[in-house]
């Protein structure tokens, strides 16, 4: 389990044997914005008494159904003393329910499961797996069966064998070399009270804390059909999911609406350094600012805005400081999109023997100069065909991390919009150089959080 979509461009080759037959023509370079008008995932919607919001995407290519079910809570909505709530979930949730005891993915092994497991993140928990068409109502049944006939099978003893294993999840995470910088960058960037001030994982003094009345009414408050989209993608049809999914779900009861944490983006009241120690190869120095959400338009541009600063082989970054200048080993710079904020990152790694404060201030001098003058036109195209091609690659699965089915809960649970996703993509291919030049001034400008991270013996950080 984890706490946590990208158009293959195809071309058909012909080997001619003979020179009687003329050359194929070259093909025209089709402009971005056409080709993701093709895109679209053709599905309907339809809604139980209950509020369970249900999606049914057809897809024959493959005897197989994807079934993903969204749960529109995540860390975010986690009251203070309760950090780590929605992620133990996501473990009782694996652990059996009233009708089927122990160890779900044994029971999904024995359906000929693929591609199944469950992610926790700030803003959502989700389940996942693909299965063969005749065990799709077997499927149905099973996530019926831990959304509203999970109580009943969560004991003491249940309760606390998964809060070890989520403790010492915890524990792994945090013991890899530089594993504590999370807890740093989510408690400066966002102030006490904010709701990415605190991770995923949560604290273990929460953990510990958590009752058996406490992770109960948890679930009541949360997990009911109405705060939930199931998305059923592949070989079906929608008059097929249609009684299937009242079938399996219709009788859950709803439960109270959960109404996600709201959020603005904070700005630093000044730069702030933080100096780190861990048993790394080498000096990393990390650049941090909070910056708009999932759901503003100015997001492509900040994305498209990192990946021409440090997010492609051919990237600003790389360019000079890696291969031209050798001061670092290693760079990057990327957006973590969330909900109602993202956390746009830049690092480098210096290169042993270089004195980190020369390769500190170069980064600021080309993100300086970077900011200035902007990206060219060859490399926002470069980066947009890069960003797009990748999410419509995950489309051709109807399942898993990345495919349909996701897309579609995602759009839903984040936008209230199953098509949110083409949205996207129009957005990504109209991103013009002057307005990634313009966003990225309007947010890069303001104080960054550093940390950075030295060789050396780990302080009592967290």
């Amino acid at each position: 389990m984890r706490f946590q979509s990208r158009f293959a461009l195809l071309a058909a080759a012909t080997i001619l044997s003979s020179p009687a037959f003329a050359a194929a023509p070259i093909g025209k370079s089709v402009p971005i914005p056409n080709l993701v008008q093709q895109v679209t995932i053709p599905h309907s919607t339809f809604k139980l008494a209950n509020g369970l919001t249900v999606i049914v995407h057809e897809d024959h290519k493959a005897p197989v159904v994807a079934v993903s079910v969204w749960y529109n809570v995540g860390s975010k909505d986690e009251p203070k003393s309760k950090t780590g709530f929605a992620h133990l979930f996501e473990h009782l949730m694996f652990n059996g329910t009233e009708n089927l005891p122990g160890d779900y993915f044994t029971y999904l092994q024995q359906i000929g499961a693929t591609d199944y497991n469950g992610t926790t993140y700030y803003d959502r928990t989700n389940y996942f797996e693909t299965v063969p068409t005749g065990a799709l109502e077997r499927a149905l049944f099973m996530e019926s069966d831990r959304m509203g006939h999970l109580l009943g099978a969560v004991t003491q003893g249940v309760l606390d064998n998964q809060r070890g294993v989520v403790q010492n999840e915890k524990r792994q995470g945090d013991s890899r070399p530089g594993g504590l910088i999370q807890y740093t960058v989510q408690e400066n960037l966002f102030p006490s009270g904010h709701p990415y001030h605190h991770t995923v994982i949560g604290s273990m003094e929460d953990l510990d804390a958590a009752s058996l009345a406490d992770v109960k009414q948890w679930f009541r408050d949360r997990y009911g059909p109405n705060n939930a989209v199931l998305v059923i993608a592949g070989d079906v049809t929608a008059e097929q999911a249609k009684p299937l999914a009242d079938k399996y779900f219709g009788n859950i009861g709803r439960g109270p609406v959960n109404n996600p944490a709201q959020a603005t983006v904070p700005t630093m009241a000044k730069a702030k350094t933080v100096e780190m120690k861990d048993n790394v190869a080498t000096t990393i120095i990390q650049r941090y600012w909070a910056v708009p959400g999932l759901l503003d338009r100015r997001l492509a541009a900040l994305d498209i805005g990192a990946s021409v600063l440090g997010g492609l082989a051919s990237s600003r970054l790389d360019k000079i400081m890696v291969r031209d200048e050798k001061i670092a080993v290693g760079v990057s710079a990327y957006l973590q999109p969330l909900q109602r904020a993202g956390i746009f990152t830049i690092q480098a790694q210096v290169k042993p023997g270089v004195d980190p404060s020369v390769v500190s201030k170069r980064l600021d001098q080309i993100l300086a100069d970077y900011l200035a003058k902007g990206p060219s036109q060859d490399e926002v195209q470069r980066a947009v065909m890069s960003e797009v091609s990748g999410r419509i690659r995950g489309l051709e699965g109807v399942g898993g991390f990345g495919g349909k089915a996701v897309t579609l809960a995602e759009g839903q649970t984040y936008a209230h919009d199953s098509n949110f996703y083409k949205k996207t993509l129009a957005q990504y291919a109209a991103i013009t150089p002057a307005a990634v030049r313009t966003t990225m001034q309007q947010w890069l400008r303001r104080p960054a959080l550093t940390v950075v991270l030295s060789p050396g013996e780990r302080g009592n950080y967290a």
